[in-house]
């Protein structure tokens, strides 16, 4: 009962959520919601994103209204047919500056670049400034809908973007139309500057939409050699990607979601991540067939025939991970993967691909800024290292639907405590948990191979197995002593030396209270004295689960028709009311059953072991296989 409800109640909140009260005064006011770089909610040092004021003090080519005008003394230039409606085969270059500014009269007004190559470069301007996107901005619009097609927009430096679409007071607004373009942005190593969520490597975006409108991408690239490529940093839009792939080859994610994307016949790819999800966001994915069907996918370009081709999202790290800058541990991220693949395994990713590990320099420099060094970022990586979803103290639900999961650690899903101090958000305190949709997951349609570990002990957990399809795999439910475990100093200088590394740099008392101040939190410690928020797993008819190893439930509920069972030549062991309390690193004791039938259980563990059951211990029927209840 549990488990629907919580269910029940993570559908419902999907879309109240995404109408609440923050999001609702944030597009009142015309700023972002999420913060993803934004200092207010995100808690980053005092980032900042740039004025379209500062854009346009900047800017070469200025559209305003129904006028044409060019700076003076700018540090660029401008070619070609350019007009107050469009430019075609126009040529702009910037340097240490901006290339285009646009304000239409109204945001339904539509301004075409076509046939043209807009280039700029941020050059040391906005480290000097301290804050992204003052400089090196190819195309900013503040009101009016921007199209490009055929045309090549590019940024060179630090948190520079080719195109930067802001989100005004109301009614104005602007929305984004590519077709049939590139846009590609570039940062140098030298000049990473780190997002101030942390464990992310920053540079430059590739699109930076800040707009409350609807957002197209179709038969284009957009690519960012770190940080990200498609960066919906937006309220109440959608961002519709046909034929298109978008990339982070160095370090960084696929797209960064605030709101919605629906991903059709598309790629995301990531040096670190597919796709970063934020607060209320959804991502659903789609054949061409599907993109056809969707009328406001198809809205900007009628005649356009999407082509069949695979719909992938993979990143060495994680293919899809969330957490939240914005207030509120209710908000819910949704991902609905339909026929996509979700890949961690590099050999996923394309050649333009670099992945990035838990033990690159960016990670292990102790001295490195925003305080991404010191060792807690090490370690924090490895654990969630290859993990196909990570939740990061956040809500989820996530469907996996004829779904090719490909995992390189073994993990299908993980949940953690987030790694945002001082001021993450998301965070639940004792009696708290229990009442927060929590991460739902829906196995249908498919076999999934791969284990689910839930170390998120704030917040509950369900896993749904039916529809036709097979889970192979553990779903483990961490413990409040479980995850304090993991950063033990005993703990940490092992993983060190099993890894090759002595204990020098991080081996310093700085080092283990850089760890423990970032990944144990001391005031959880009434946790202790609770059970624990694990995970409750339902089997419905036409589900089958397959224990591949030693399992620790809140629940579990076997339907009339659901199979459970160890793999073939294994014994499958269940004990029911096991010491599930915070306090344990893991459930233990328990009544072992001798049956199984359709019902429900409460904290349960499931043992397996070698060799066939010879009935002893054994619960009914699973000598062949699994009981078929």
């Amino acid at each position: 009962m549990r488990n629907l409800l919580r269910k029940s109640l993570a559908i419902l909140l999907t879309m109240m959520l995404l109408l609440s009260v923050g999001t609702a005064a944030a597009l009142a006011s015309g700023e972002a919601a999420s913060g993803e770089a934004s200092g207010a909610s995100s808690g980053g040092g005092g980032q900042e994103f740039g004025t379209f004021d500062e854009i346009v003090a900047s800017a070469g080519v200025i559209i305003d209204g129904g006028a044409v005008s060019y700076a003076e003394g700018w540090n660029g230039t401008a070619s070609g047919e350019i007009t107050a409606q469009g430019m075609k085969g126009a040529v702009i270059t910037a340097e240490e500056a901006n290339g285009v500014a646009i304000t239409l009269p109204e945001e339904t007004d539509t301004y075409v670049i076509e046939d043209s190559e807009i280039s700029a470069s941020a050059g040391l301007k906005n480290n000097d400034l301290g804050y992204e996107a003052a400089f090196g901005v190819g195309v900013g619009v503040s009101t009016g809908e921007l199209w490009i097609k055929n045309s090549k927009l590019s940024s060179e430096g630090a948190r520079s973007t080719p195109v930067y679409m802001f989100s005004t007071a109301q009614p104005d607004a602007t929305s984004l139309v590519v077709i049939d373009s590139e846009l590609t942005t570039h940062t140098d190593r030298a000049d990473i500057w780190m997002p101030p969520f942390k464990l992310l490597a920053g540079g430059s975006r590739a699109t930076l939409l800040m707009t409350r409108n609807n957002s197209w991408f179709i038969n284009s690239t957009v690519t960012s050699n770190n940080w990200g490529a498609i960066s919906q940093d937006s309220v109440d839009a959608y961002t519709y990607v046909i034929n298109t792939t978008g990339t982070a080859t160095e370090g960084g994610y696929g797209t960064y979601l605030t709101y919605a994307m629906k991903l059709y016949a598309s790629q995301l790819y990531g040096g670190q991540y597919g796709a970063f999800m934020c607060g209320d966001s959804l991502i659903e994915t789609g054949t061409a067939a599907d993109a056809l069907a969707d009328a406001e996918a198809m809205s900007k370009t009628p005649d356009y025939v999407p082509v069949d081709m695979p719909t992938v999202i993979a990143g060495p790290f994680n293919a899809i991970v969330v957490h939240t800058s914005i207030p509120g541990a209710e908000r819910i991220a949704v991902g609905n993967f339909k026929g996509a693949t979700l890949s961690t395994m590099t050999e996923d990713l394309p050649d333009t691909v670099t992945p990035m590990a838990p033990d690159d320099a960016f990670f292990m420099d102790p001295d490195a800024p925003f305080g991404v060094g010191g060792g807690a970022a090490y370690f924090y990586n490895r654990n969630l290292y290859g993990s196909l979803i990570l939740v990061r103290s956040m809500n989820g639900d996530f469907t996996f639907d004829d779904t090719d999961a490909r995992t390189s650690n073994g993990v299908l899903a993980q949940t953690v405590i987030t790694y945002d101090p001082p001021s993450a958000i998301g965070y639940a305190a004792v009696g708290e948990g229990d009442d927060l949709p929590g991460v739902a997951l829906t196995f249908k349609n498919g076999e999934y191979a791969g284990d689910i570990l839930h170390q998120d002990y704030q917040r509950p957990m369900t896993v749904t197995v039916g529809d036709n399809g097979v889970l192979k795999g553990a779903v483990v439910s961490g413990t409040w002593q479980g995850w304090n475990d993991l950063w033990s100093e005993e703990t940490l200088l092992g993983v060190l030396r099993d890894n090759g590394y002595d204990e020098v740099p991080f081996a310093s008392e700085t080092w283990i209270s850089d760890v423990q101040e970032n990944l144990i939190r001391a005031e959880d410690a009434d946790y202790a004295g609770t059970e624990n928020l694990g995970a409750d797993v339902t089997v419905t008819a036409g589900g089958t689960w397959i224990v591949t190893g030693r399992s620790t439930l809140s629940s579990l509920t076997l339907e009339e028709g659901a199979v459970l069972a160890a793999p073939e030549g294994m014994t499958l062991t269940v004990f029911v009311d096991a010491d599930a309390s915070n306090a344990n690193s893991f459930y233990a004791g328990g009544t072992q059953l001798r049956e199984l039938a359709a019902g429900t259980y409460e904290n349960v563990i499931l043992e397996v072991s070698a060799g066939a059951p010879s009935g002893e211990g054994a619960p009914s029927g699973e000598a062949s296989g699994g009981p078929s209840l």
